[in-house]
């Protein structure tokens, strides 16, 4: 039997909405490793990984900023509060600010350029690693389960 809090249907909403923001992450990550390998042979192709990565930066971010309110909704209905501090909220929140970074590149000369742009994404996805594994097996808090 679960506990009523965990029976929640915001809960599952939740874990869905950044599982797709994650896995669209991870899919940018691998765009990044694609275009590094590839860099040096082809330009063309690392161009198109450019733009398939700024267009798919898009909705994660998107997912991921809707996954953290859907969690504080969730939050706020089950304990009274939305935001709490714990390891895993504070990590995702990092998250979400460094994948906002990128988006503002016309700012940013050093992510104009393609090459540089991919390493961030690939340095980037270190933040959604800990937010999944590290949280849970280095801090701690509300939201560990290991």
């Amino acid at each position: 039997h679960l506990m009523p809090v965990l029976a929640s249907p915001l809960l599952s909403i939740h874990v869905c909405v950044l599982m797709l923001a994650y896995t669209l992450l991870a899919f940018l990550m691998l765009n990044g490793v694609a275009a590094l390998i590839i860099g040096r042979n082809n330009a063309e192709q690392v161009e198109t990984l450019y733009v398939v990565s700024r267009l798919m930066l898009y909705p994660a971010l998107f997912l991921l900023t809707a996954g953290i309110f859907i969690g504080a909704i969730w939050a706020n209905q089950s304990w009274g509060r939305y935001w709490g501090w714990d390891p895993k909220e504070v990590w995702a929140l990092i998250t979400m600010l460094v994948y906002s970074v990128p988006l503002h590149r016309k700012s940013i000369k050093l992510l104009q350029n393609p090459k540089y742009y991919h390493l961030y994404m690939l340095l980037a996805f270190l933040t959604v690693l800990m937010t999944y594994f590290g949280v849970n097996y280095f801090l701690g808090g509300m939201h560990s389960y290991a």
